[in-house]
């Protein structure tokens, strides 16, 4: 990018189509289009225009495909940068779907680098495809400055590789947040993207990596991470998934899935997603599913582990964690961290279902959950705080060969919760229905009964886990 005076920027200005007012008198917001009817026919021509400390929307139109790598650097140094597919020729309206606005790495990058970069970016309604990284983030990544707030949305992550002889992470996207930074990914689908290591070095995080230090925060809400691989000999931690926070970083992940992502390799530690917290960060997570992950080679994978330390804290509720060739959920916790796990359904694990390991003055709690059809259901070691759990008992599902783990009429899970669980209760269930409808609480991550089936499960379909409640 390249910094420009307002002087220099004034005859640019007069050839775009709109320079629209905000609200307040001091404030515009200047407009860039890009595509075969706008004024530059590369993004990245559009993106070196922008003028820093400015707020700039760049409206890209759709139905079609930019063949280049993206680059915002640090030169953008303060302002506001929105990043906009979709449009229609005229660049009034935004009437194409994210699959209709393609931006294509031709496998000569990462098709995104957001490095450096101290302004507030938002990126929205793109594919990006085809990105080939040799070390993290084939598709994006996410590295600012400053106290940054970038915000991708309505964005497909697809097709990308990353590839390193030692270690590696994030085939799809990889972020690094700091200080007071702020990444909020919404409505994003991360598909098919592979990280690898040709020399065995350790491999995590194949859809999605993110490192979360100091007071940064991070959402992940209504998101797909799905059929992701990392290959390597050496150990791999979240074929789909791995996030790490530390210091005062905050987290959540919310009504999201982590399905069918793969591990491939010599000493697999997890499959779908691994956790992390240290120091005194925390991470939310609600109404994600996690199933359906497949581990090829060694080791002792789980689908889902976690791992706390220090005065951390992890809460999960209202979560699905099932159907695999081998573990189901690992929680790990020391020092005086809490895990406290509420609400969940972890059915139909070739391994263990649930192992729970707390060690020093950790907290750990398990309550109102399902654990049922795994080899065995439920490890513990040290002191876990157990309470209204439906353990080795057939809770009565719906269909469990369909992938359909409602409750049927007559399930010992119906009301038989504990409406003060620690943690508390979650507001809504993994429909996103209201909890305690009947005064207490179902055991599982689902409430109420199911009598008749009205999600789309007959098919065995693993995206109704994700689709049924958006």
């Amino acid at each position: 990018m390249k910094q420009t005076s307002i002087r220099q920027i004034l005859p640019v200005l007069a050839a775009l189509r709109l320079v629209v007012p905000l609200a307040t008198a001091e404030a515009q917001v200047t407009i860039l289009t890009v595509g075969p009817h706008g004024t530059y026919t590369n993004i990245q021509d559009a993106i070196d225009a922008v003028v820093v400390g400015d707020q700039t929307e760049i409206r890209v139109e759709g139905s079609s495909t930019y063949v280049e790598t993206l680059e915002i650097d640090a030169s953008f140094s303060s302002g506001t940068l929105e990043l906009l597919g979709g449009w229609d020729m005229d660049f009034n309206a935004r009437i194409f779907l994210p699959q209709d606005t393609v931006i294509d790495g031709d496998q000569a990058d990462r098709v995104l680098d957001a490095f450096g970069l101290a302004g507030s970016l938002v990126v929205d309604g793109f594919t990006i495809t085809n990105g080939l990284m040799g070390g993290p983030g084939g598709g994006i990544r996410i590295d600012p400055s400053g106290d940054s707030q970038v915000t991708l949305n309505n964005i497909r992550i697809i097709d990308n590789t990353a590839t390193a002889a030692g270690g590696n992470m994030a085939g799809g996207l990889q972020v690094e947040l700091f200080a007071n930074q702020r990444l909020e990914l919404t409505n994003c689908r991360i598909m098919a993207n592979t990280a690898i290591s040709t020399g065995g070095g350790v491999v995590v995080g194949g859809g999605l990596n993110i490192r979360a230090i100091g007071d940064s925060s991070f959402l992940i809400q209504n998101c797909e991470i799905d059929h992701n691989t990392v290959e390597s000999a050496g150990q791999i931690f979240g074929a789909g998934v791995r996030l790490q926070l530390t210091d005062n970083a905050q987290g959540d992940l919310l009504d999201s899935s982590i399905v069918e992502n793969t591990a491939d390799g010599a000493d697999i530690w997890a499959s779908g997603g691994n956790i992390e917290t240290r120091n005194s960060s925390s991470l939310n997570v609600e109404r994600t599913a996690i199933g359906v992950n497949a581990a090829i080679g060694g080791g002792t994978p789980w689908q889902l582990r976690t791992s706390h330390a220090e005065t951390s804290s992890f809460r999960m509720s209202d979560s699905i964690i099932g159907v695999s060739s081998h573990g189901g959920m690992q929680i790990n916790a020391d020092h005086t961290s809490t895990a406290n796990l509420v609400n969940l359904t972890v059915p139909d694990n070739l391994g263990l279902g649930i192992e729970m390991r707390q060690f020093g003055t950790a907290t750990m709690t398990l309550y109102n959950t399902i654990s049922y059809g795994s080899s065995t259901d439920l490890s513990t070691s040290g002191t876990v705080d157990l309470g209204s759990n439906l353990i080795g008992v057939d809770p009565l599902f719906v269909n469990p060969s369909a992938i359909d783990y409602h409750l049927r009429i007559g399930s010992p899970a119906e009301n038989a919760g504990d409406n003060s669980p620690p943690g508390g209760l979650g507001l809504l269930d993994f429909d996103g229905s209201p909890r305690t409808k009947d005064g207490t609480v179902d055991i599982g991550c689902y409430e109420g009964i199911a009598e008749i089936f009205v999600d789309g499960f007959e098919s065995g379909d693993t995206s109704a886990w994700s689709s049924a409640r958006r």
